[in-house]
């Protein structure tokens, strides 16, 4: 029997920067949250955190990040 395993928090986001194919266009963390979120429903990670892991994994791809989610949202006040 073959065990399909469910993808991480860390592959379901490089997924989405990678599947952002307009390099120009920086990467929105707002539509990145909402995105996520839609995708792992059940997250156990917070909002800042994920907002942080889109950044860090922007970053590393050479890509520009928009930080357009709300202070309060992002600071998890």
């Amino acid at each position: 029997m073959t065990t399909i395993q469910k993808p991480t928090f860390r592959q379901v986001a490089e997924q989405y920067i990678d599947s952002r194919k307009t390099v120009a266009t920086p990467i929105s963390t707002a539509h990145a949250l909402l995105a996520l979120k839609s995708a792992m429903p059940n997250c156990a990670l917070s909002d800042p955190e994920l907002v942080n892991l889109v950044i860090e994994l922007a970053v590393q791809r050479g890509r520009s990040v928009h930080f357009d989610v709300p202070a309060a949202r992002a600071s998890g006040i």
